[in-house]
């Protein structure tokens, strides 16, 4: 198998998350390495800090040293890399799957530090998007704009997969999750300079991703993203 570097992006609560555990549970003969996010909030349940990502304040993100870290905004949270960890990563790795925010992704891809060493890999940019452009031209009818009809689309979705991970919706959450929605069609735009654009409907909320294999739209995703990285 080629060396691939493989870029995973979409809008808050599309089911990249899922997607990446389905890759583990159903295909483990896929082996891959990632890289490990610094992020701005607060774990998930079930996530596990220094595993999933590792989960510091703002102000500690914002003030991690600029020769090392690769430091910037993603939506309503801040994220950073730890360009050493990168490397390593790289330099150990045939096969390596980021999830990351789009605008950080093209910062690292483009770094000095990460490009030299890219030059190895096929890179692959693959996007989640929740909608057809036609689906949303036709959506979009009934509403103000495009935008709030994504948003329309992606706030029950994430209402959704925050009831399920137990957490307390107060106006603070509401209005994070409002935001997450509403940043959805700008995040489309961007991932249509992608390599790939896999279109499922399957949110991170969908109970099909919970089948063995998981099911609907869930495992039509699971199967062309395979397809992406083995072909």
């Amino acid at each position: 198998m080629k060396r691939k570097f493989i870029v995973l992006s979409g809008p808050s609560g599309v089911g990249k998350t899922p997607l990446l555990k389905a890759l583990r549970r159903m295909h483990p003969e896929v082996a891959f390495g990632t890289l490990i996010l610094y992020i701005s909030r607060q774990p998930r349940q079930g996530e596990k800090d220094g595993v999933d990502s590792y989960f510091r304040t703002e102000e500690e993100i914002r003030s991690l040293p600029a020769g090392r870290f690769l430091v910037g905004k993603g939506r309503v949270v801040w994220q950073a890399f730890d360009l050493f960890e990168v490397q390593q990563v790289l330099r150990a790795k045939p096969l390596v799957v980021v999830e990351i925010y789009p605008t950080l992704g093209r910062k690292l891809m483009s770094h000095p530090a990460v490009q030299g060493l890219l030059g190895e890999f096929e890179v692959r940019t693959v996007f989640l998007s929740p909608l057809h452009q036609d689906e949303l031209d036709a959506l979009a009818a009934g509403f103000p704009s495009h935008r709030e009809a994504l948003a329309a689309v992606m706030l029950p979705k994430l209402v959704q997969r925050s009831l399920q991970q137990g957490k307390l919706l107060t106006l603070a959450e509401l209005d994070d999750l409002r935001a997450r929605a509403l940043k959805a069609l700008e995040e489309v735009e961007m991932g249509r300079d992608y390599t790939d654009v896999i279109v499922n409907h399957d949110g991170e909320d969908s109970v099909n991703w919970r089948f063995t294999p998981p099911i609907g739209d869930a495992g039509r995703t699971l199967r062309k993203f395979v397809e992406t990285i083995v072909e």
